[in-house]
Order: structure tokens, then C-alpha cells, then sequence
């Protein structure tokens, strides 16, 4: 074993002295580190993007088709007249109540979002709570219709 190591010693010696004898490849000192012949100083005007490269190419959606909404066709003369939309369009879902100081809470669902109103608090512009009690909510719309919401979930 001592020959062995004796040997591959040697052999390190001589390879450091191989690579003692080469030059190192020479660097210039002067050698910037930014290259300012790439730079451009008022040369030229900046030419705009070709596109936002943040959005979608356009190809990718001139394939689908375009749906447009069918158009309502207008009733033909004596036929009786289409009925008007319904003036109720408040979507809520009462979920639950809660009793806090002589006060109780509704605890609703609307758009996908948990909001807490009380007896005569506004929902949105137009729709107000009329009553509220443990089991369901009465909702008054902008043209005075009222809508009773019945309690959702989990009734023993």
C-alpha cells in the first residue's frame, strides 16, 4: 500500500508541475464589463410591440365560433303581448341566525360571499329586510313585492 500511495503522489507532482509551466490565457484588465457598443443612445426611435405579450395570441380564439345572443322577435299584431320580466331578482340564501343583545342577525348568502343583516338594514339598493325570524327572512323589492327566504340547511 505505501507504493501505491507513493506512485499516485508522484504522479500529482508531475501534473503540477505541467500545469505550473503553462501560461494562463491572458485577460485584458482594461476589459469592460458592460459592452457599450450594444448600447443605443438616442440612435433611434423604439419601433412598437408587435403585441402584448400578456395576453392570448388572437389566432387561438378566431377559430372558436362567436355565439351572440338570439335576438327577441317582436309579437306579430293581435297576439297577446310578451310578459314583463320579473321585477324580483334579488338571489339570496338564508343561512342561519344568530340572537346578539336583544338583536337578531340574519346570516345570508349572496354572491357567493356571508353578509349578517338585521330587521330593516338594506341588502342592496332597493331590496330591504321587512321581517326576520329564526325560520325565514321577508324581503321587500324595489316595486314593493315581498319574497319570503325560508332557512337553508341542516333541520333536525
Amino acid at each position: 500500500m505505501g507504493t501505491k500511495t507513493a506512485v499516485a503522489a508522484g504522479i500529482l507532482l508531475a501534473c503540477a508541475g505541467a500545469l505550473a509551466q503553462t501560461p494562463a490565457p491572458s485577460v485584458p484588465a482594461d476589459k469592460p464589463l458592460v459592452r457599450k457598443d450594444l448600447l443605443v443612445f438616442g440612435r433611434s426611435e423604439t419601433a412598437a410591440p408587435l403585441r402584448d405579450i400578456f395576453r392570448p395570441k388572437a389566432a387561438a380564439f378566431a377559430a372558436a365560433p362567436v355565439r351572440t345572443a338570439p335576438t327577441a322577435a317582436a309579437p306579430a299584431p293581435g297576439a297577446p303581448a310578451l310578459a314583463a320580466p320579473p321585477s324580483f331578482d334579488l338571489a339570496i340564501s338564508y343561512i342561519g341566525s344568530v340572537k346578539s343583545g336583544g338583536q337578531t342577525l340574519a346570516l345570508i348568502l349572496r354572491g357567493g360571499k356571508t353578509e349578517s343583516v338585521r330587521e330593516g338594514d338594506e341588502i342592496v339598493p332597493g331590496y330591504k329586510i321587512v321581517s326576520l325570524t329564526a325560520e325565514a327572512i321577508v324581503v321587500r323589492g324595489p316595486t314593493g313585492e315581498t319574497r319570503t327566504f325560508q332557512k337553508q340547511g341542516d333541520r333536525p
